[in-house]
């Protein structure tokens, strides 16, 4: 799941990702920045294959700071 994500953020052409782990309610998370502005909110296909990996919930989102998954 982390792969993909970071691999999604790597395709995204910015200079740098960020990642970043935490545990919340007994579960995993996992954020990854791709630092480049003015994308689209994700891929269609994403989402869907992070929830087939057996993510509880997942999201996308943009910022002046880059895509967020």
């Amino acid at each position: 799941m982390t792969e993909l994500l970071v691999t999604t953020a790597v395709y995204d052409g910015g200079q740098r990702v960020s990642l970043h782990f935490a545990d919340q309610d007994r579960q995993a998370l996992i954020v990854v920045l791709s630092h480049r502005a003015g994308l689209a909110v994700t891929d269609e296909r994403v989402l869907p294959a992070v929830a087939a990996l057996g993510a509880t919930s997942c999201g996308a989102d943009t910022a002046q700071d880059g895509r967020r998954l």
